[in-house]
């Protein structure tokens, strides 16, 4: 089992309603990649509610069979064409992938 954890910041220059807004339709764009990868398993999108420093606004959790799965889920025409968006109201991305 590959489990892939992905951390996303907003851009910082958003006000608190664009990032809210943009939030929420990360959370559906990437929530309605379910049932249509065949590779990925499970999916969960968090969006933050800590308001410290150190925390990044949306949480993506994915679990994938192999590595071999989490590779084709990464080529895959759905989420190829959600990173643009993803990239645009983003300043930060952190990444974990990690076997069991």
């Amino acid at each position: 089992m590959i489990k892939h954890i992905v951390f996303w910041r907003l851009h910082s220059t958003f006000d608190a309603a664009t990032k809210e807004a943009k939030a929420i339709e990360a959370k559906q764009r990437l929530e309605a990649l379910a049932g249509q990868i065949p590779a990925l398993l499970a999916i969960e999108v968090g969006i933050n509610f800590n308001a410290t420093d150190g925390a990044s606004d949306i949480a993506l959790y994915t679990e994938f069979a192999t590595q071999e799965d989490l590779d084709s889920y990464q080529q895959h025409p759905q989420h190829v064409a959600l990173v643009p968006f993803i990239v645009s109201i983003t300043e930060e991305r952190r990444v974990v992938d990690y076997q069991l």
